[in-house]
């Protein structure tokens, strides 16, 4: 059983390609990694993961999140916050690639409690701008979510 790496993977961009990341990057599977039934809007206009693998990451899935993009235009920028949590760390280049892939940017806050430290990846216009792993000597007392993770 691995230690989780905790946070809110924040994902922006237009609509449109927010909207083909979250569909077409994003598998539906159990807790034991089978795949499910691929994501969909609902009736709602909402799209709905319970858990779900990051295309082209090492163990990096989307927990119990939904995206709602109201009435934004294709063309319109937004951000999304989806609830992350990754084995062991993240990986900046697997996080890259998908930037690039789906013309998106994404920035991650993630706490590991068990091996106490915290990651900070930021990716801009498909370039790594922020690529942190931050250590602490007193983590229960340093770390701003010390509970959060492991």
């Amino acid at each position: 059983m691995p230690n989780w790496c905790v946070g809110t993977l924040r994902v922006r961009g237009t609509k449109e390609n927010l909207t083909k990341f979250v569909l077409e990057g994003l598998q539906p599977v159990t807790y034991f990694g089978s795949e499910t039934e691929a994501l969909k809007f609902d009736n709602c206009g909402c799209i709905e993961c319970k858990r779900c693998w990051i295309k082209g990451t090492y163990r990096g899935f989307v927990v119990d999140s939904h995206v709602y993009f109201d009435d934004l235009k294709d063309e319109d920028v937004t951000t999304i916050g989806l609830d992350t949590e990754f084995a062991w760390g993240i990986s900046a280049e697997e996080l890259l690639n998908s930037c690039k892939r789906y013309n998106v940017d994404m920035r991650i806050h993630a706490f590991e409690r068990g091996m106490q430290f915290n990651q900070i990846i930021e990716i801009i216009d498909g370039k790594i701008t922020k690529d942190e792993e931050v250590e602490f000597d007193d983590y229960d007392w340093n770390c701003i979510c010390p509970n959060i993770g492991g």
